[in-house]
């Protein structure tokens, strides 16, 4: 690869949800804050909204390594419900929670509330984050609007936060109850700016000084992606490639143009 080249440390461009390379934006900042604070106070169940590729998974997974070293908490991360049925999920959440379930789906949603009562009672806040909900069933759904019953006057006993794509938005219009007990946080792509500042940032974490893309390299990336962030991190990877094949230490226009061209549609 390039990073012996470029003399890096790292390659700084990889897709993994490395931790380390994320890149904070304002609107970052705000969606896991937001979260943050609905989870921790208990003010009711959130969803964030995102496209594909724009970091929702990587706050998610954040937010629960957070919560996690916590030990008033509690926390299960679902990082995708492609379950057969409700009852799987629900045997998978109270698993995850080390909870009894039952063959009888209601006698498993009782052990389940009295195991929140009683975690309740010891001053444990349990959290329960879903990644890819837009993969949940309408019937998975209600079941989260059921637990939401579960609370005592004046907090909820689970503390429930989706991340999902846009695909969930218009489910959710359709069972009106669920939606209106719900805050929404939304996460949009970045400008050029931000697309300049991702990606010096994950050069600097890298081992690298100044980010080696020129001006309309940027505005190319940027054009390209339509400021989305891992296709950001795809282009920008196979034009470094490129540059360093070819023998030159600055990532011009043409470059990027060209990498995005020997790209599939679905890399980009």
């Amino acid at each position: 690869m390039y990073a012996e080249y470029f003399e890096l440390a790292e390659i700084p461009f990889r897709v993994t949800p490395d931790p380390r390379f994320l890149w904070y934006s304002e609107q970052h900042q705000e969606a896991k804050q937001k979260i943050v604070y609905y989870v921790s106070q208990s003010a009711g169940p959130i969803y964030l909204l995102a496209q594909v590729g724009t970091g929702k998974t990587t706050i998610a997974r954040r937010i629960a390594d957070e919560f996690s070293q916590d030990a008033t908490k509690k926390v299960v991360f679902v990082p995708s419900p492609k379950l057969t049925s409700t009852n799987a999920f629900l045997r998978f959440v109270m698993d995850e929670f080390e909870v009894k379930t039952d063959r009888a789906y209601a006698r498993s949603l009782k052990n389940f509330q009295d195991f929140l009562v009683q975690q309740f009672q010891d001053g444990i806040s349990c959290v329960l984050l879903i990644d890819e909900a837009q993969n949940m069933t309408r019937d998975m759904l209600l079941l989260i609007q059921h637990l939401f019953n579960f609370s005592t006057n004046t907090q909820f006993l689970v503390q429930i936060a989706l991340f999902a794509q846009p695909e969930l938005q218009p489910r959710l219009e359709r069972l009106e109850s669920l939606k209106s007990r719900m805050t929404i946080a939304k996460l949009k792509p970045f400008d050029l700016q931000q697309t300049r500042d991702m990606m010096q940032f994950r050069w600097t974490v890298a081992g690298g000084k100044e980010l080696p893309f020129d001006d309309e390299s940027l505005a190319e990336i940027f054009r390209i992606t339509g400021g989305v962030p891992r296709p950001i991190v795809k282009l920008a990877n196979e034009a470094l490639i490129k540059t360093a094949v070819e023998g030159r230490k600055v990532v011009d226009r043409s470059t990027v143009a060209s990498a995005a061209a020997e790209m599939t549609a679905e890399h980009i």
